[in-house]
């Protein structure tokens, strides 16, 4: 019978051990759970492991903002989430089903937008694909009045072992 690592184990599912987490978090600057499970998978099984993920964050980061609580900018996540969506859905979300990509917001934190992108040219250097997500940021930042940082899941997931 194998045995398990004697590392503190987070995710059983996919046998994610603590230190795994806290290096990935670390070397990818992740902030949020999701962000995790694409980098190491943990939290992508059964998702019962989800408040550990969320208390090693806190442990590094420190416990985050509620969600409708304005931070500095003066608007709170879900205010930034719907200003995002209302300009997506006016100005970006034509122009990619032009080019035959497609942008799926996962999540609005902070200053932080997880997305993923299907379609073609999607995970390439192309200068097309690589306009259309410039452009992607420049109307978040027009939106919400300050600068965004737009996450793409589909580079984290790519990094998962």
């Amino acid at each position: 019978m194998a045995r398990l690592p004697a590392d503190n184990i987070i995710c059983r599912c996919y046998v994610v051990a603590e230190d795994v987490i806290r290096k990935a978090i670390a070397d990818h600057q992740l902030k949020q759970v999701e962000e995790i499970t694409a980098v190491t998978r943990a939290g992508g099984g059964c998702s019962s492991c989800w408040d550990d993920l969320q208390a090693i964050l806190n442990d590094i980061w420190g416990k985050p903002l509620a969600r409708d609580v304005p931070d500095s900018s003066g608007l709170s996540s879900a205010q930034k989430r719907a200003l995002i969506v209302k300009e997506l859905e006016k100005n970006v979300f034509p122009l990619y089903d032009v080019n035959g990509l497609q942008m799926q917001l996962v999540d609005v934190s902070g200053d932080r937008v997880l997305a993923r992108f299907y379609g073609k040219g999607v995970g390439t250097t192309t200068a097309s694909f690589l306009a259309l997500k410039r452009y992607v940021v420049l109307r978040m930042n027009e939106a919400v009045g300050y600068k965004m940082n737009l996450v793409e899941l589909n580079v984290l997931e790519a990094l998962a072992p």
